[in-house]
């Protein structure tokens, strides 16, 4: 009898130890192609251990990623994967869908929930647990109305597009509106939660449109991760984005316990601390850290080399804000001759790339400047066929 082929997966986890990370690679193969949208299984062909791994297709549905989670590859080191069709964890990330809600948990474990509901301001994510299932962000709390009312938990916002405030929550104020869904799929690595919005007018007048592509890995409470695709598309006229603080273009408030003016800690990439030195500063991450009922945690947002002026300047305050906002500038450098302000071009689309990490303790506990090399710099795979 003929030897079957095998289609084996070299993975080199070049300069970094690696950890609970995330692999999405783009492939064009047959015997990967046939289990689109299925999970699969990958074998160690050293120690023999299996893993889960999962086939998705890309947001335009035109090409196939394998997916699955790399775990003790320390830097230098290398493995090497055989795969073949099955199944190790049958939970993974599971979708669980109500009225303009999407409940979200990873192997049973509750983890967030996104909501998108027409009448609200914008979609977002509440609750967002961290270790030991604590709140690490602020959404639905009883005192919200003392306090920033539009600061809801995880979320995608800007305060002047086209003079129009997509940012606060007002009578004068423009909203979000979710428009649909593109993909919609848990498994056994990741989910997707793919969606389009309009940006409008209080007046229902469309100003421009997005995807937000959201991917939620399957990973334990110490390490989860929320990595977001963003386009903004200026698909009826130019859209104009002025230069003004209030905006983070991926946005988080975090549970008021964290708060630096509280005890918690902002540290961005620069070793900048809390918000006198982090405030309107250009950074490749920031970090807000905190105890939430006796437990340490901590969320950092990492923005990719890919992004549009790169590193962002970051609107994050000691109560609590962290926000990216690339078009602020002038504000944040209190110098008009810095305007950041940005026309994006009837028919043009810009582009972001963003992933949240929630974590135990503080950036250094958490290993926050290690991990973003996980996503500007993941390990390589080679695929051969034996």
């Amino acid at each position: 009898m003929a030897k079957q082929n095998c289609l084996t997966l070299t993975v080199n986890a070049g300069f970094h130890d690696r950890d609970g990370c995330p692999i999405v690679i783009d492939v064009d193969h047959p015997d990967i192609s046939k289990f689109t949208n299925r999970d699969v299984i990958l074998t160690d062909t050293e120690s023999g251990e299996e893993i889960s791994a999962q086939c998705i297709t890309n947001a335009d549905g035109d090409a196939i990623s394998l997916a699955w989670i790399l775990d003790g590859l320390s830097a230098g080191a290398t493995r090497t994967y055989t795969l073949s069709e099955g199944t190790v964890d049958k939970t993974g990330v599971q979708l669980r869908e109500d009225s303009d809600t999407i409940d979200i948990t990873l192997n049973g474990r509750e983890f967030t929930t996104f909501r998108y509901g027409k009448t609200q301001y914008r979609p977002y994510f509440f609750p967002v647990l961290g270790p030991n299932g604590r709140e690490v962000t602020r959404g639905e709390t009883s005192d919200i109305s003392k306090d920033h009312v539009h600061h809801r938990s995880l979320y995608v916002a800007y305060g002047e597009v086209n003079d129009i405030d997509l940012w606060g929550e007002g009578s004068n104020c423009g909203k979000v509106i979710h428009q649909g869904f593109t993909q919609k799929h848990g498994g056994s690595v990741v989910g997707r939660i793919y969606t389009e919005n309009n940006w409008e007018t209080k007046d229902g007048e469309v100003l421009m449109t997005d995807k937000q592509n959201f991917r939620i890995y399957n990973l334990p409470e110490d390490r989860t991760i929320i990595e977001l695709d963003l386009s903004f598309i200026a698909s009826t006229r130019d859209v104009h984005f002025g230069d003004t603080k209030e905006g983070g273009i991926m946005c988080i408030r975090v549970n008021p316990s964290m708060n630096a003016s509280d005890g918690g800690k902002i540290e961005n990439a620069f070793g900048g601390i809390n918000e006198g030195e982090t405030w309107g500063k250009r950074a490749n991450w920031c970090d807000y850290s905190g105890i939430v009922e006796g437990t340490p945690v901590g969320i950092v947002v990492y923005d990719h080399i890919v992004n549009p002026r790169y590193p962002t300047y970051w609107h994050v305050r000691n109560y609590g804000l962290m926000g990216s906002n690339i078009f602020g500038s002038g504000t944040f450098e209190r110098d008009k001759s810095k305007d950041g302000s940005y026309i994006l071009k009837e028919g043009g689309e810009m582009h972001f790339r963003f992933r949240v990490l929630i974590h135990a303790g503080d950036a250094t506990e958490g290993k926050v400047a290690q991990k973003y090399h996980d996503f500007i710099n993941p390990p390589t795979v080679e695929i051969s066929q034996e």
